[in-house]
């Protein structure tokens, strides 16, 4: 029941006209702000361990920017599913396209390294148009979201490979071809797949998986990589290239690219999905702040 009604208002939300989805989903997030919700709660402690000199009265504008643009991206995410190439969002290349088209044409892989900012899912698309590209896939709580999700990701062109040892294979047999692999890294992995490094000052356990990939693969090329919103209807692509990530040690790697989620983060922290249980475990034992 909660799945069917689930797929239905995220395709009723992705045909709506594009202003009125966005409103509904901000007027959603705000409601979810003022609700108290776990979300809310989540959001409020996320903020305050990694801001911590930041003015209550900033943080608190802060949380509600960041639970109204969670709302919006709701419908901003299901457009990219239901409606595919219709969707009325725009996407500009970066600014300096430099970097990656040498990547492209070097053909010794693509790692990138996408954080829970903007909007991933155009991302995606946008990514898809430069090469083949790899992801990993945990299937959402909803088997009709789920599937939702998944058929959209497919019919944009993403090979999807499974959260288990041979999903990893494939991905760094992708990788080894020459083809663009994406992870997301910045959710807390399980313990015996990540290691702490510094997340804006606070020990975070951080996946190892993208630091793997690069070692075993140095030739590829490393890049941060997010569509950031920069109007109504217009987001840009924004593409950070990581030097020697996967000639570092372990902890150098996960320091390094946690650095490069920071910086783009302290940009643009209204975008962020600050509500994820980042600092769930702790370090010896040390009890949850959540």
């Amino acid at each position: 029941m909660k799945s069917t009604v689930a797929v239905r208002v995220l395709s009723w939300l992705a045909r709506l006209p594009a202003p009125v989805a966005d409103s509904i989903g901000r007027g959603l997030g705000r409601w979810v702000h003022r609700k108290g919700s776990r979300n809310q709660r989540r959001t409020q402690t996320n903020l305050a361990l990694c801001f911590p000199d930041m003015p209550l009265q900033d943080r608190l504008v802060l949380e509600r920017d960041s639970l109204t643009d969670l709302g919006e991206k709701a419908a901003r995410l299901a457009r990219v599913w239901v409606l595919g190439g219709d969707n009325p969002d725009q996407l500009q290349d970066p600014v300096e396209l430099g970097a990656w088209n040498e990547a492209i044409e070097a053909g010794e892989g693509l790692l990138l390294l996408v954080p829970h900012i903007g909007n991933w899912e155009l991302l995606g698309s946008w990514v898809a148009e430069h090469g083949v590209l790899n992801a990993m896939y945990r299937p959402a709580r909803l088997e009709g979201v789920d599937e939702l999700i998944l058929n959209g990701r497919v019919a944009q062109g993403y090979q999807m490979h499974p959260t288990n040892v041979k999903g990893v294979a494939g991905l760094l047999k992708s990788l080894k071809k020459g083809e663009i692999v994406a992870v997301l890294p910045d959710q807390e992995p399980d313990v015996e797949g990540g290691e702490f490094a510094p997340f804006f000052g606070v020990p975070a356990l951080t996946m190892t998986l993208a630091h793997k990939l690069a070692a075993k693969q140095p030739q590829a090329r490393v890049f941060v990589a997010a569509a950031i919103r920069i109007a109504p209807r217009d987001y840009q692509v924004m593409l950070h290239p990581i030097e020697g990530f996967g000639e570092l040690d372990t902890l150098s790697g996960l320091t390094q690219m946690n650095q490069a989620i920071e910086a783009l983060v302290r940009r643009y922290p209204e975008q962020y999905q600050w509500e994820y249980k980042r600092f769930q475990t702790r370090p010896d034992g040390q009890p949850s702040p959540y």
